[in-house]
């Protein structure tokens, strides 16, 4: 017999895989509950609505999605900061659930709130690849950098993702060459 954080966490990993698969349009509990081989009545016994597990789903996907970028921070090298954020950006599963769940934040307000824990969560790595590349890491500076990096995985999902990467790495090197060359400050280049 399953313990209740197991069955809560297999409900967790079933509708995240089915918001991965099919979106949020394909996101019913008892889809839920069959991918995840048991019972509806345990289900809403966990998430008693739809919207309790879209919740949980969006804090679970930003937590991991925070831990994932951590690898950002620790890469050592300007180009190897580089490299770990394009890896990152490319995976099209983490694109579409992310995506999906982008589609609820304005109606859902705590997912809305995970969203805002995902953005101050992925700052010390967008604050350390600035500062790699000798770039003052201002609010301009990281919402660019932010806008750009969805760009890019979106861009990503629409071509083939992992196949994407080098491309994604192009474009981030760009965009960081062009912020560390601003017209205020003297060209630097990144720091190794």
């Amino acid at each position: 017999m399953k313990g209740a954080s197991d069955k809560r966490v297999l409900f967790l990993e079933a509708a995240i895989g089915l918001i991965g698969d099919e979106g949020l349009n394909g996101f019913t509990t008892p889809k839920v509950a069959r991918r995840a081989g048991l019972r509806q009545s345990h289900l809403t016994y966990y998430f008693p609505t739809r919207e309790d597990l879209l919740v949980a789903v969006a804090e679970r996907v930003v937590t991991d999605r925070i831990a994932t970028l951590g690898a950002v921070a620790a890469a050592r090298t300007p180009a190897a900061k580089v490299r770990s954020l394009a890896a990152i950006l490319v995976d099209p599963e983490q694109t579409r659930l992310l995506l999906a769940l982008i589609q609820t934040a304005d109606r859902v307000t705590q997912v809305a709130g995970a969203f805002d824990r995902l953005r101050t969560g992925i700052a010390p790595g967008s604050e350390a690849l600035l500062r790699a590349w000798r770039i003052d890491a201002t609010a301009d500076a990281l919402q660019l950098l932010q806008a750009t990096s969805t760009g890019i995985a979106v861009l990503a999902l629409a071509n083939d993702g992992p196949a994407f990467r080098r491309a994604a790495e192009r474009i981030l090197s760009r965009l960081l060459r062009e912020l560390s060359a601003s017209p205020s400050r003297p060209r630097t280049g990144p720091t190794t």
